[in-house]
């Protein structure tokens, strides 16, 4: 397992130093002219097991990973990063509690865990159904969300661009 963690680590696909990676997008942001000056950017980790976020404070980007206890469990690794999405700050709705729900509007991550039973053995999964994805993702799974502040509206499309190319989760669409 070490191997495959390691094989993780230098592909990028793990949040090993989050402060890191929001400072690194605040450089970029202002390289790449999106913004002035960098970004007022909010980092939160919610690890597993974990509780849904119960507001939307603003516009936000959220990772859900595999914990570092449960990724050693399985050939994903630890920290394997599944899901990589952002939402405007009137998504609360997609932001709390839809990822949860496989039977939800449009994509979200309990859907993809149910339906794309090609990856369950990679992410170390035996059963999956609608009734019991949300109990294995609270369990299972860790939360990063990077707030962008009301100045920064709009960033979010980017940030989220931004980690998707360093983090190269296994869920997209």
């Amino acid at each position: 397992m070490e191997a495959r963690e390691r094989q993780n680590r230098q592909n990028g696909y793990v949040i090993e130093d989050a402060g890191a990676l929001v400072a690194s997008f605040r450089e970029v942001a202002v390289r790449a002219g999106l913004t002035a000056v960098a970004p007022i950017l909010r980092h939160e980790l919610t690890p597993a097991p974990h509780l849904p976020p119960r507001a939307l404070p603003s516009a936000a980007v959220y990772v859900f990973t595999l914990s570092a206890e449960y990724g050693r469990t399985c050939p994903a690794g630890a920290n394997r990063t599944l899901k990589v999405g952002k939402v405007g700050p009137n998504s609360a709705a997609r932001f709390c509690s839809q990822h949860y729900l496989p039977n939800s509007t449009g994509s979200n991550l309990a859907k993809s865990l149910v339906t794309e039973r090609v990856l369950w053995s990679f992410l170390g999964i035996d059963h999956l159904d609608e009734s019991g994805v949300r109990s294995w993702m609270l369990a299972n799974l860790d939360r990063d969300h990077v707030f962008v502040a009301p100045e920064n509206r709009g960033l979010e499309r980017e940030l989220e661009r931004f980690l998707r190319g360093h983090l190269g989760p296994v869920f997209e669409g």
